[in-house]
């Protein structure tokens, strides 16, 4: 896919693309990022018995789904396998871990950012 990059007419970029080709079987494991002000977005390659966990900081809430292969999901005391086109959204503040279960496995995960939404409307 190609995608051609247009910048606004104040010459600034608005929006950030997520570059990364996981449908490629030959693809080393590897992580492609892009955090905005609220949302991290991720797309993570991964084999058999690799995991991906973050850092002891407080996430916020995470939605994600898999598109290659199977994985486990340690997160909020509870364990999930999930196989491509399932998914599972994920408290706050809840520690999380995925492991690759098959060959090769790719997540799409987004991410909020706690330390970084604005404050209730009143508050």
């Amino acid at each position: 896919m190609t995608m051609t990059l247009q910048q606004s007419g104040d010459g600034l970029r608005h929006c950030e693309r997520l570059e990364i080709d996981w449908q490629d079987s030959t693809s080393p494991s590897q992580t492609a990022l892009v955090e905005g002000e609220h949302l991290a977005i991720a797309i993570s390659v991964l084999h058999r018995g690799e995991r991906s966990e973050d850092a002891p900081q407080p996430q916020g809430e995470e939605v994600a789904t898999v598109l290659e292969g199977e994985f486990l999901v340690e997160a909020a005391g509870e364990r999930y396998e999930l196989s491509p086109g399932e998914g599972i959204i994920i408290p706050p503040r809840e520690p999380r871990v995925w492991t690759c279960l098959s060959e090769r496995g790719a997540l799409y995960r987004v991410i909020t950012h706690l330390d970084r939404l604005p404050p209730p409307e009143g508050a």
